[in-house]
């Protein structure tokens, strides 16, 4: 504004960005030109803006001006306000300034505001400027400081000193001061020298109109010239790239208007620096899609073809433990159940993926490294401890997935007279992955058949109330649902034709399988199974008496099947369930819902903490 203010062919200017609303809440008064809206086109979408000032020239013609960072003003939509700005100015025959932190510079501004603050007028101005003149003639360079001295028999040395720097204010701002406000800090010492009154004006440097490199701006050499439409399709953003990218993106689309305009390949592959097969795609890509076509590459994502359904499918079995291979999640049963739902939702028959559609989707994931981590394996980030309630509430479906795994503990199990019918009592269990909950369990005395792995889901869904009551546990076991997945590994009873059936038809649970010779995939129920066999034979009788042989410790204590199992659950809900690391009944809460876990209808409930 101080720039406008000592310019000297300025004749007036004002505000153009305050509307009645603004001038109303500030009290401000509203001039004669304001609001002034200019219309612009951003990204094919119609858009006005206000310029910061409007005004009129001494010859009558009118200006527009802009202020602020430069690179504010440089990104893409600053710079569409200003050439919509510019256009206008040259339609009214006018100009277009634009000042930045660049062309404005501190030195500048620092002396405005100097002779603004002392242009002030008071009473005795007058008198010392007539007389101002035979001191200090037209043209001699003169310290502000020596002048005042001539007067000081005259007037107040304060006085004379005050209206010297009125006169050279008035001066600056007619252009008659011979100072360069550039080079130059104004100061008491400082030789200064006015003009007469009838010299001609001293302009300062003109504003740029545009603040993009001469290269990229095209001079407007007629009124009626219209905006280039050699690039069809919807403008990108530049604004939202990192500079490096900006810059890249910049030059490939300049090199390709150049194509466009007529330019060969070659001249214009050698000035910009790009090879000449890449420009030549460039043009061919960019006629088909727009600019956007001229980002680099990785910058962006083209819209993909895959239906959200398929790409949410693939995201979540790329996510599963067992890193399923490209060929495996497309040909995975849930694709084909999606396909299926789909069909019959539309109506009209939906295909699977592609397998270039699937590999490409992975290697999108691939990209998310959160996602990686997951799928790696990694540790996740410590939970803070919390409430019991907030902790549920948290979990959006905690039996979404399990797992399950058998194992064998050296236990005697004998009968109620004594006699010896087991040496070997075989567990199996199924538990939460999220929360380390188990689900179920279950014990026999010989190998686990089919019949003990459905004995095991039927647990697992079934609330417990009776089983604890039987057994004799101190503490509720909560934790029940219908699982969403089950992973499992090779065993028999877990990949039969029949458990199959009964889950995955019936039930509608997913079943995983775990890579060959990998316990680590299954790391919860494994280390399940270790705390269990430290933690089970501290319940057995006679186990802290020194007894260790096994036989006569079972058949010193009548460890019978029913005794063997009252001690099992009685260590899962009484030792393991109140254990600091699986705590998950501290609370007892009510479920938190019955509804969908999000996966194939599976009903899950809630779980304490």
């Amino acid at each position: 504004m101080l720039w406008l203010e000592y310019h000297p062919l300025v004749a007036s200017y004002a505000r153009g960005d305050i509307g009645p609303e603004f001038a109303t809440k500030y009290r401000l008064p509203i001039p004669q030109h304001a609001p002034f809206a200019i219309g612009y086109t951003f990204e094919n979408n119609p858009h006005h803006y206000l310029p910061d000032f409007v005004g009129t020239l001494a010859d009558g013609t009118p200006f527009l001006a802009e202020a602020g960072m430069e690179d504010d003003k440089r990104g893409d939509r600053n710079l569409a306000k200003a050439e919509a700005a510019r256009r206008l100015a040259c339609l009214q025959q006018g100009t277009f300034w634009i000042g930045t932190e660049r062309t404005l510079t501190k030195r500048r501004h620092y002396n405005l505001v100097f002779l603004h603050a002392r242009r002030k007028t008071f009473p005795a101005f007058s008198d010392i400027a007539a007389v101002l003149p035979e001191v200090w003639p037209w043209g001699e360079m003169a310290e502000v400081a020596e002048v005042a001295s001539r007067l000081s028999h005259q007037f107040p040395q304060e006085m004379v000193e005050a209206a010297i720097w009125k006169v050279v204010a008035d001066a600056a701002a007619q252009g008659h001061l011979l100072l360069d406000l550039e080079q130059y800090t104004l100061s008491r010492t400082l030789p200064l020298a006015l003009l007469p009154p009838d010299a001609p004006v001293l302009v300062p440097s003109p504003l740029p109109d545009t603040l993009l490199p001469e290269s990229e701006t095209t001079r407007v050499a007629a009124i009626e010239r219209q905006p280039s439409t050699l690039i069809p399709g919807p403008t990108f953003d530049a604004s939202t790239l990192p500079e490096p990218q900006r810059a890249q993106f910049h030059r490939n689309l300049r090199a390709v208007e150049q194509v466009l305009a007529g330019a060969t390949q070659s001249s214009v592959a050698e000035k910009e620096g790009i090879p000449r097969s890449t420009l030549s795609r460039l043009v061919s890509r960019t006629r088909e899609r727009g600019q956007i076509a001229c980002v680099p590459h990785g910058s962006y994502r083209r819209a993909t073809s895959l239906h959200p359904a398929f790409a949410e499918c693939i995201r979540r079995l790329f996510g599963l433990p067992t890193r399923l291979t490209m060929t495996a999640i497309r040909e995975h049963t849930e694709m084909q159940q999606v396909a299926a739902r789909l069909s019959k939702e539309t109506g009209t028959p939906v295909s699977l993926p592609s397998y270039k559609q699937v590999r490409t989707a992975v290697q999108h994931l691939k990209l998310d490294p959160d996602l990686m981590a997951m799928r790696e394996g990694a540790k996740s980030v410590a939970r803070p401890r919390e409430s019991a309630e907030s902790f549920v509430l948290s979990i959006p479906a905690p039996a979404l997935l399990t797992q399950v795994d058998e194992h064998t503990m050296d236990l005697y199990v004998v009968t109620p007279s004594g006699e010896t019918v087991a040496s070997r009592v075989h567990a199996a269990a199924l538990i939460c992955v999220k929360m380390g909950a188990i689900l179920g369990a279950v014990l026999a005395l010989g190998p686990l058949k089919e019949e003990d792995y459905m004995r095991l889901v039927k647990v697992c869904m079934e609330r417990k109330d009776h089983l604890v009551g039987i057994t004799g546990c101190e503490h509720s076991w909560p934790c029940f649902g219908k699982p969403a997945i089950i992973f499992h590994d090779r065993g028999k009873i877990f990949t039969s034709e029949r458990a199959r059936q009964v889950l995955v038809d019936r039930l509608g649970i997913i079943t995983e399988q775990a890579p060959p010779y990998a316990p680590s995939a299954k790391g919860t129920v494994e280390t399940l199974f270790r705390w269990m066999t430290e933690r089970f034979e501290k319940r057995l009788p006679n186990s802290s008496y020194g007894v260790h042989d096994a036989e006569t410790a079972a058949q010193a204590g009548g460890m019978t099947l029913e005794e063997l199992e009252r001690c099992f659950y009685q260590a899962i809900v009484d030792d393991y369930q109140r254990d600091a690391r699986y705590d998950t009944t501290t609370t007892p809460l009510h479920p938190v819902g019955t509804g969908g876990s999000g996966v194939r209808g599976a009903t899950v409930f809630g779980f304490t903490r």
